[in-house]
C-alpha cells in the first residue's frame, strides 16, 4: 500500500506563535506561559528564532536549583539548539523528526523567520483522520482480490500498515491492538503492563 502524507505543517501548526526575548525572566516567561496556558515559549531576536524554553527546562534549571526566577534570564535556560523545520515540510518529516530528537515541539520557519509552531498534539490529532483514509484505502480491493479482512477481526491485528502509533506519535508501521493502532514499541510496553 503506497499513500502520500503530503500534508504541510502549515496546514496543522499554530500561530501566532507566542514568543519572547533573551533578556526576559523565568518569572516572566512562567507567567506567559500560565496565562497562555502553554507548555512553551519560544525565544526570538526580531523575527529569528534562537531558542525555547519549556516548563521542563523551568524545573530542570530553576526550580531544582532553588533559584529565583525572577533572577534568571531567558537565555540562562532556554534550549539553545533548537531544531526548526520549514512550513513546506510534511507532518510525515515532523514527526520524524520529533521521534529522532525525542522533542514534543518544533518551531516552524519561512526563510528563517518563524511563522508557527508544531507538537505532537497537532499531529496526533490529524491522525484519527489519516487513519481512517488508511483503512478506506486497504478496503477497496481489485476484481480479481480476495475479500478484504476487517479491521476488527484478530486475524487484521497481526497486518501492519503504514500509519502514526495512537500512543506515541510515531509514523511508520503500526498494527491495530486492543482497538488502537500502535507501532511495536508500544505494544510491547502494553504487554509487559498486563
Amino acid at each position: 500500500m503506497d499513500i502520500a502524507y503530503d500534508i504541510p505543517v502549515s496546514e496543522v501548526m499554530s500561530f501566532p506563535v507566542i514568543t519572547a526575548t533573551k533578556d526576559m525572566t523565568v518569572y516572566d516567561i512562567a507567567n506567559i506561559m500560565k496565562d497562555k496556558d502553554i507548555g512553551a515559549v519560544v525565544i526570538v531576536e526580531g523575527k529569528e528564532p534562537i531558542g525555547i524554553v519549556t516548563e521542563r527546562d523551568i524545573i530542570k534549571r530553576v526550580v531544582a536549583k532553588n533559584l529565583k526566577p525572577k533572577d534568571i534570564l531567558a537565555e540562562e535556560v532556554m534550549s539553545k539548539k533548537l531544531i526548526t523545520i520549514p512550513q513546506t515540510a510534511s507532518i510525515n518529516e515532523a514527526a520524524k523528526i520529533m521521534a529522532k530528537y525525542k522533542i514534543k515541539r518544533l518551531p516552524v520557519v519561512k526563510d528563517g523567520e518563524l511563522v508557527g509552531i508544531i507538537t505532537e498534539s497537532d499531529i496526533i490529532r490529524v491522525s484519527p483522520k489519516l487513519l481512517e483514509i488508511i483503512a478506506e484505502y486497504a478496503s477497496i480491493k481489485p476484481e480479481d482480490e480476495k475479500e478484504v479482512i476487517p479491521l476488527d477481526t484478530d486475524e487484521f491485528s497481526e497486518e501492519y500498515i503504514y500509519g502514526i502509533c495512537e500512543n506515541c506519535g510515531y509514523q511508520g508501521r503500526v498494527r491495530l491492538y486492543q482497538g488502537r493502532y500502535l507501532c511495536d514499541e508500544c505494544i510491547e510496553e502494553f504487554k509487559e503492563k498486563e
